[in-house]
């Protein structure tokens, strides 16, 4: 589910999610979420999301962890392709986390502000904002409660479509049973 908020008209967010296995990897969860003006946000988002498929659905490399880098950098790749081909995407960008779960081990892939929890004895915070707030925070400039109002926390250091590379955070932690469910079903991004 993908909410617009309070703030804007358009949402550019897009969600992904398949509990059955995707090229190599055994199953797949992704959030986008686009910048750029009119539709170039949201264009971005979906291409970013499509390319990072395609890409799974035909690789023959075995390593799940560089093929969700690579699948990431493939979508990079054309999304900046795209912004340069097109006056109208010129300036998209995207966001994007990508999550799958293995043998009880969950593994994280992240660029950009949009996060991924993990509900368990409360909830967790998985994955690093790549935003100039979460920089200030981490040089010890501002606090967490400054940080949530600050006027510049929608400025984000690192996106999908903004240079030839990109800079991907993993994560990967294991899942246990909570009550008879794994972590797994509750796991939202």
């Amino acid at each position: 589910v993908t909410d617009v908020g309070k703030r804007r008209q358009l949402n550019q967010d897009i969600v992904f999610a398949s509990e059955q296995a995707l090229g190599r990897l055994p199953n797949v969860f992704i959030v986008a979420d686009g910048m750029g003006g009119h539709n170039a946000g949201d264009y971005a988002s979906r291409y970013a999301i499509e390319t990072f498929l395609d890409y799974i659905r035909h690789t023959e490399n075995r390593n799940l962890i560089r093929v969700m880098d690579e699948g990431i950098a493939e979508a990079n790749r054309k999304v900046l392709e795209k912004s340069f081909e097109n006056e109208e995407l010129a300036g998209m960008g995207t966001t994007m986390v990508v999550a799958f779960a293995e043998d009880g081990q969950l593994y994280v892939a992240n660029v950009g502000d949009s996060r991924l929890y993990v509900i368990q004895d409360g909830i967790h915070q998985i994955t690093r904002d790549h935003s100039l707030v979460q920089e200030m925070v981490k040089m010890g400039e501002i606090s967490e409660e400054e940080a949530r109002n600050h006027p510049d926390k929608n400025i984000i250091t690192r996106a999908l479509g903004a240079e030839k590379t990109v800079d991907v955070d993993f994560f990967d932690l294991k899942l246990e049973e909570t009550h008879g469910y794994d972590t797994f079903d509750h796991m939202h991004i």
